[in-house]
């Protein structure tokens, strides 16, 4: 269907603006003359402000349409994406990064709400599996892509094709996406927004998936910033390779996109989520041996496998948080998300510099493993209606 062409166009290029800083992290550090651990931070500065939009935006997609929030958000992330490919000192591409964070997050929470909107839950499965095709494949850009852009280019032109991908993706958008015809909305006011809300978290799975993500965010993508760092201390690889690491997160979602259905009908829902929990936590744990790159990139696969079993069930459930506020119910579910990816590279900041990698990573894989049991039981026990068929892939 057409929408899904559109859709995966807008959430393909916030995904990637996301992960192009992750590999390019030592090239900044050497350009600019500051610490790796300070450009790592960036990936902060993106995040908070896209969970900090998350509730704002997606009351405004209620409000206003989601499709023109989408437009309007594209184009504020393609200018900042341009500020930041000639930005001249770190202050400067903090400040293009968390306005482009801010934007970037109306952009995918809102796709997945119009998939809401206008998808069955007999076809939402499908539907969501087309437009996480297009996240992944956005994030794989962003780190193989701008690692080896950079690798020969710098990251400065590595970050001016993004912004250039991001305007065709804003012109396509512009061009094709339109608000459903007859829609009738409220003025908007205060009290429609908090009403919204407290409709959100009235239903009891809400604490369980939004306490779920916040955690995923933390232990999965705060370590992303460092792998560069990482790689380089150890003698193991490059600008290139770190991109190649992180690029086996992505198709490890392949993998389970390709998987998903043959999980949940031998595994069932609750048993997917138990499952994406421990292998994530596996992949994490193996990563503290420090092997070469293309073995991390084959744990990087491990990891996103089992991380996507998790997170993707997840996202399908949200959007049935609140089916007649669903764009506040998957932009809240997206808000603890990015708030736990920007909290992340913080505490592994503080791990690695105290605990030393190997116990870090160890840690981390840990966590996860508890995550998926707690998770799984969570949500059973707070389910009011059978969802071995009603959760699917779908991602943030």
């Amino acid at each position: 269907m057409r929408i899904l062409a559109i859709l995966a166009t807008s959430c393909f290029v916030s995904s990637m603006s996301m992960r192009i800083i992750d590999p390019v992290v030592p090239d900044i550090s050497r350009d600019l003359g500051v610490d790796p651990a300070s450009v790592a931070m960036l990936a902060s500065f993106y995040a908070f402000p896209y969970a900090l939009a998350q509730p704002v935006l997606g009351a405004f997609g209620d409000a206003f349409g989601k499709a023109r929030i989408i437009k309007i958000a594209l184009a504020v992330l393609a200018v900042c994406l341009a500020a930041s490919a000639f930005a001249p000192t770190l202050g400067t591409l903090s400040i293009a990064r968390l306005i482009g964070g801010a934007a970037a997050g109306g952009i995918i929470p809102l796709a997945f709400a119009i998939v809401g909107d206008r998808f069955p839950m007999s076809e939402r499965q499908l539907a969501l599996s087309r437009v996480l095709t297009a996240i992944i494949a956005g994030q794989l850009t962003g780190s193989i892509g701008s690692g080896f852009v950079a690798s020969f280019f710098g990251w400065r032109i590595a970050t001016a094709a993004a912004t250039a991908l991001a305007l065709v993706a804003f012109i396509v958008t512009l061009w094709q996406l339109h608000s459903t015809p007859g829609v009738q909305r409220e003025k908007p006011s205060l009290g429609e927004f908090l009403h919204g809300y407290r409709i959100v978290f009235a239903n009891p799975r809400s604490i369980v998936c939004f306490s779920a993500v916040f955690v995923e965010g933390i232990v999965i993508f705060g370590l992303f910033p460092y792998v560069a760092v990482l790689l380089e201390q150890r003698g193991a690889g490059g600008l290139r390779e770190a991109g190649l690491v992180l690029a086996g997160f992505g198709l490890g979602g392949f993998i389970y996109t390709a998987l998903v259905r043959l999980m949940l009908g031998r595994l069932g829902f609750y048993k997917v989520i138990m499952a994406g929990g421990l292998v994530s936590g596996l992949g994490l744990a193996l990563l503290s041996f420090g092997a070469t790159w293309p073995v991390e990139m084959a744990t990087f696969v491990v990891v996103g496998t089992g991380f996507y079993m998790i997170h993707n069930s997840l996202q399908t459930q949200a959007t049935e948080l609140a089916p007649h506020n669903r764009g506040s119910a998957v932009a809240m579910h997206s808000f603890f998300m990015f708030l736990g990816q920007a909290f992340g590279p913080i505490v592994y900041g503080i791990g690695l510099a105290s605990a030393g990698t190997s116990l870090t990573l160890l840690l981390a894989g840990a966590a996860m493993g508890l995550l998926g049991i707690a998770t799984a039981r969570g949500l059973q026990s707070r389910s009011v209606q059978p969802v071995s068929e009603v959760a699917g892939p779908a991602g943030t």
